[in-house]
């Protein structure tokens, strides 16, 4: 299944027994759908996407209460690679390449580019550091990255265990990514949280 705004995009002119359209923007079809997904669906994400998973689980927390919002100014990123750049929207563009990427580089344990071990994994780093969560988008296919639906759903329900034990409070420094090993989207957030019976309903 794509989904593109486009009803006559590229991938119109496939659409057949193996191949759905779904003519929609990403937020729309993500509010509507992604809770149907099976535990065993991925998302295929564009590779020059927007943080159109931070913007679901931003309206997917609000009804439950619990409002998310950006910080522009959440201090230094939870990850450190060698490009970091402020996005339009607020995020934080990270990439371990300091060159251009094919698109559909499948991010091999020999870097194309280097000729030589790739030793950092950026989704790793950040889901590793404190109060970061990551969407992570890992190759399952030849030049195909997805990220777990399982895993979608593990970000937003961490948060919601998080805010419901008092681990996370409106002060508390939360950081929100989707991520490859070389490439990433962070976003510093601030989660105001509703009370816990409004949570677990």
């Amino acid at each position: 299944m794509v989904i593109d705004r486009d009803p006559d995009c590229a991938v119109a002119a496939l659409v057949g027994e193996r191949v759905r359209l779904d003519v929609a923007s990403w937020n729309d079809w993500l509010a509507r759908h992604l809770s149907q997904a099976a535990a065993g669906d991925h998302l295929v994400p564009y590779h020059w996407a927007p943080h159109v998973l931070l913007d679901w689980l931003a309206a997917d927390l609000a009804r439950h209460g619990v409002s998310l919002t950006r910080v522009p100014s959440g201090g230094e990123p939870p990850a450190q690679p060698p490009v970091i750049r402020a996005t339009k929207a607020g995020d934080v563009a990270l990439s371990y390449a300091e060159w251009l990427c094919p698109p559909a580089c499948i991010e091999p344990a020999l870097c194309p580019h280097t000729r030589g071990p790739k030793s950092w994994s950026l989704a790793l780093e950040l889901a590793r550091a404190r109060h970061s969560h990551v969407f992570p988008c890992m190759h399952l296919a030849w030049g195909v990255g997805t990220i777990p639906v399982q895993a979608i759903f593990s970000v937003r329900d961490r948060l919601v265990d998080g805010l419901i034990r008092g681990e996370i409070t409106a002060d508390t420094p939360v950081w929100v990514g989707s991520a490859s090993h070389c490439h990433g989207l962070a976003a510093s957030v601030r989660l105001v949280p509703a009370p816990p019976r409004s949570l677990s309903s």
